[in-house]
């Protein structure tokens, strides 16, 4: 029996778990909301930051299977960053805001005022940090891909 059998599906499957959860966020962003029963006209427009964030994820997900593959360890603060991401991701898909026959409405406050504001509100912020977020753990899933930096002390 091969040792590295394990060891190499174990390397694909932190790439793979990573893409997956990003495909899910961007679903989860651009139509969540047919789930409770009011998507409208906006989706397509939402389309577009479904498709970004998939495009991040798939980076993500190469850069942190090259890690592993090399044997470098991936850091804290890729993970938090990450996990930053998905969770800036889950809010905005709570209040991203859709056009209806009854107007604009949330899934957090359907089209009750003035709640349906306060969520709009929530909702934009919510986006630039989950695209911010997911640019910084790729950033840092890369620097993770090439392997630690040597430290001061050891270039002399």
């Amino acid at each position: 029996m091969d040792s590295r059998g394990p060891t190499e599906r174990a390397r694909r499957t932190r790439g793979t778990a990573v893409l997956l959860i990003g495909l899910l966020l961007a679903l989860w962003i651009v139509a969540g909301r047919f789930l409770f029963g009011i998507g409208g006209e906006l989706t397509f427009a939402y389309l577009l930051l479904g498709i970004l964030i998939v495009i991040l994820h798939v980076y993500i997900g190469r850069a942190l299977t090259r890690a592993s593959a090399r044997g470098f360890r991936v850091r804290p603060s890729t993970r938090g960053a990450l996990i930053a991401s998905w969770g800036c991701g889950a809010l905005l898909g709570l209040t991203i805001p859709d056009l209806t026959p009854d107007g604009l409405q949330t899934i957090l406050t359907g089209s009750t005022q003035p709640w349906l504001e306060v969520a709009i509100g929530v909702a934009n912020p919510a986006g630039i940090l989950t695209i911010g977020f997911t640019i910084i753990a790729l950033v840092l899933a890369n620097q993770d891909a090439q392997g630690p930096r040597p430290h001061e002390d050891d270039l002399l």
